[in-house]
C-alpha cells in the first residue's frame, strides 16, 4: 500500500519491502529492507537495495521510521513509521511464535496498525511449532519404519529452510532441489547452516503443490503449509494475530491479504475501529 508516497510492499520512488516472498517484491528508485532480505531477493530480481538494520532509526523519505523482526522468514520485518501527528506499524507478513530459522517477531505500540489477514478467522487455529515439529518427525519415522521414502512439499523459500533445520536437528538427510539449496545457501551466510544436504538423502524435499490436489498425494507425501496437511505456517494463525492486535494496543486498525474483510468484521465486533484494504491501496492517514 501506499502512505504519504511511501511504498509498503508495494512500488513506489520510495519503498520498503518486508521479506523476499515474490508477492511481495517491489520497485523503486531505493528499496529499504533488511540485509536479508536484499541477499534473498536478489535470487530472483535486481533492484537498488538499501540494507536496514532492525531497531536501526532511519528516514524513509521525509519520515522517521524503525524494522522489526516480524518472525515470518529469515530477514522479515515490519516497520513502525513515525508521521506528523501518530504513528503507524505495519506487520507485512507475520508470526507471534519463533521459528528455528526466522528472527524472534517484535511488535512496537503504535496508534495506527496494517496487519496481514491471510489466516484471519477463527477456523484457522494452527499448532505451535514445536507441535508441529513432532508431528512432522512421526510422519517421517513412519514413513522410513515402513520402508518407504517421504516426500516433502514446501515453498522453497522460508518453508523449506525451516523444514530442513527441523530434519537436520533430528538426524536426517535430505534430497533438495537447486532452487531449496541455492536459498539455503544465503541462510548459512546469516549463520543458520545445514548439515543434512545430500545427493540422495532420506527424505525428499519438493516445491509447495496446491492444496486443490492435497487428495492426489500418497500416504508418503505431505504438504507442509497452513493449507496443507501438516499446518507448521510461517504466517500467523487467528489467535496469533489477536495478540499482535493486543500487544500494539493501536487505535485504528487496517487489515491486508487473505481474510482481510472478515477479519476487520471480527475485530470491529470486538470493539475496534477496523477496516479492510486492499494490498496496493493509498491509505490516507
Amino acid at each position: 500500500m501506499i502512505i504519504r508516497n511511501l511504498g509498503l510492499d508495494s512500488s513506489a520512488k520510495i519503498a520498503f519491502q518486508s521479506h523476499a516472498h515474490t508477492d511481495h517484491f517491489v520497485s523503486g528508485e531505493v528499496i529499504f529492507a533488511t540485509k536479508a532480505t536484499k541477499f534473498l531477493s536478489h535470487l530472483r530480481k535486481g533492484g537498488f537495495y538499501r540494507e536496514v538494520e532492525f531497531g536501526e532509526t532511519f528516514y524513509l523519505g521525509e519520515y522517521k521510521a524503525r524494522l522489526y523482526p516480524a518472525g515470518h522468514m529469515l530477514g522479515s520485518a515490519g516497520i513502525k513509521l513515525w508521521l506528523d501527528t501518530e504513528t503507524v506499524f505495519y506487520t507485512g507478513d507475520t508470526k507471534w511464535f519463533k521459528l528455528r530459522t526466522a528472527e524472534k517477531s517484535h511488535f512496537p505500540r503504535a496508534d495506527v496498525l496494517i496487519i496481514e489477514a491471510t489466516f484471519g478467522v477463527p477456523s484457522f487455529t494452527f499448532p505451535s511449532p514445536r507441535e508441529a515439529e513432532k508431528k512432522l518427525v512421526a510422519f517421517v519415522e513412519e514413513a522410513l519404519d515402513r520402508g518407504k521414502r517421504p516426500t516433502l512439499y514446501v515453498n522453497q523459500m522460508g518453508k523449506a529452510q525451516e523444514v530442513m533445520k527441523i530434519l537436520d536437528v533430528h538426524g536426517y538427510t535430505v534430497k533438495a532441489s537447486r532452487e531449496i539449496v541455492k536459498v539455503a545457501r544465503i541462510y548459512a551466510k546469516f549463520g543458520i547452516e545445514f548439515r543434512n544436504i545430500e545427493g540422495d538423502g532420506d527424505i525428499v524435499l519438493r516445491s509447495y503443490r496446491s492444496p486443490r490436489v492435497e487428495n492426489s498425494l500418497s500416504p508418503w507425501e505431505l504438504t507442509v503449509s497452513g493449507f496443507g496437511r501438516l499446518k507448521l505456517s510461517n504466517h500467523a494463525d487467528f489467535w496469533e494475530l489477536m495478540k499482535i492486535v493486543e500487544r500494539v494496543k493501536p487505535e485504528r486498525i487496517f487489515t491486508v491479504y487473505g481474510f482481510a474483510g472478515e477479519f476487520a468484521r471480527i475485530l470491529g465486533g470486538l470493539g475496534y475501529e477496523a477496516k479492510a484494504l486492499e494490498p496496493n491501496s493509498v491509505l490516507e492517514l
